[in-house]
């Protein structure tokens, strides 16, 4: 929106016009036509009856400078901005080519595969989901896509872009992929989508035959995850596929996933380890506002470093709060787990997300805390009594008050 628009100095405006020049000449060396963007338009709104590789040139284009390491490369939001100032007419969204959307997934291969395939990308989508909208159901921002093809890459350099139909192979992001050596098939497990997929709430699993590029929807049977997503993935025996980490959908909100699933593709059947039962809430502001963790954590990181000047510390605090219009009690951030003085806390970074996880050792009670988006989870295990875990949740929703300025609330979302 104009209003929102950002302004820059005449300093500024020469710093980017000397970063763009370099794109723009690529851009300009190609010669782009209205056939070309006529042709990604298509593909962004064909519906297919069967599968279909796709040997557009403006498509094959496209994923030549389509990756972030080579000198080639050609940054997609400059090539829009180029087709808007030469007035060549674009029906949103513009395709994006795989490597330079949010959510896909990838495998690198090993050297000796059958194939000679040195990666892969499938699906994934073309704008980052706002943390507000990502809680709730389909709210993206306007120019929001989610694909369902694949993007293959061969050692020799040459890649193929394969097309599906989406009642074959429905448009998924956030999802995980493992390779079974051993049949050549590409395993598509969870992820989020749109439709019928968002609506069912289930993981669902699909097979990639790269003989044969075909892709197959494996029936399953069994209480299935609802909706994993984010996850991680490997395979036991040739035939168990184990899911663990990652997230699932409860409720239209996206919660930390506790639990160990596994799928056997012998028998097509869903498993879920029963080790363990787990009490899970969600403590966040009335109005979903932010809560200012990652933001303390930083600021305390650089206050405690030393490496940078307190004029520029202050300087940089200024410019953070400006935009919330609020400066968080972020001091208080290293007593938040701390609810008695017998409790033992161990800080973990989730790679590769860097999430914060905290184990925390309560009189012989073990909970754990996680630090997700505007919100903190805190999942107790089943024997926890409900004494116990509102004397927790009351600690934590008094701290959090204070560190953000905002009301808070907490709910439990799944016993």
């Amino acid at each position: 929106m104009t209003e929102n628009a950002p302004t820059y100095t005449a300093e500024e405006l020469a710093r980017i016009e000397e970063f763009e020049a370099p794109y723009l000449q690529k851009i300009a060396e190609r010669g782009i036509t209205q056939n070309d963007i006529d042709a990604l338009n298509t593909i962004n709104h064909q519906v297919l009856a069967t599968k279909k590789q796709n040997k557009d040139d403006i498509i094959l284009w496209l994923l030549k400078h389509s990756n972030f390491a080579t000198e080639d490369y050609i940054d997609p939001y400059i090539f829009s901005q180029y087709l808007r100032k030469n007035n060549i007419e674009i029906e949103r969204p513009l395709w994006i080519a795989p490597n330079n959307r949010m959510g896909n997934y990838h495998n690198d291969f090993s050297v000796d595969n059958k194939y000679h395939i040195f990666d892969f990308k499938i699906g994934g989508n073309d704008a980052a989901p706002d943390w507000k909208w990502y809680e709730t159901q389909d709210y993206y921002f306007p120019e929001f896509k989610i694909y369902n093809d694949v993007y293959i890459r061969y050692f020799d350099g040459t890649c193929e872009l394969w097309n599906y139909p989406e009642e074959q192979f429905p448009p998924v992001y956030e999802h995980s992929t493992l390779y079974d050596e051993h049949t050549h098939k590409i395993y598509i497990t969870g992820g989020l989508g749109s439709g019928d997929r968002q609506r069912q709430n289930i993981t669902e699993i699909y097979a990639l035959d790269l003989e044969t590029k075909d892709i197959q929807k494996i029936e399953a049977s069994g209480e299935s995850p609802p909706c994993l997503h984010s996850h991680k993935v490997k395979i036991w025996n040739r035939d168990l596929i184990e899911m663990r980490d990652g997230y699932i959908l409860h409720k239209g909100i996206a919660i930390k996933n506790v639990y160990v699933w596994y799928f056997n593709l012998k028998t097509k059947t869903w498993l879920k380890q029963e080790s363990e039962k787990y009490q899970h809430w969600i403590i966040q502001s009335d109005q979903r506002e932010e809560l200012f963790l990652k933001i303390s954590q930083d600021i305390l990181k650089m206050e405690e470093e030393k490496f940078y000047s307190a004029e520029f510390i202050e300087e940089h605090k200024a410019h953070i709060f400006k935009d919330y219009k609020y400066q968080p009690k972020y001091q208080l951030y290293p007593q938040l787990y701390y609810a008695h003085e017998d409790i033992y806390v161990s800080k973990i970074e989730d790679f590769p997300y860097l999430n914060i996880i905290h184990q925390c050792i309560l009189h012989g009670q073990v909970y754990h805390c996680f630090e997700e988006y505007n919100r903190l989870e805190v999942v107790f295990g089943v024997s926890a009594t409900e004494e116990f875990q509102q004397f927790i949740i009351n600690d934590l929703k008094s701290k959090l008050k204070q560190i953000s300025g905002h009301d808070v609330i907490a709910e439990k979302v799944m016993d």
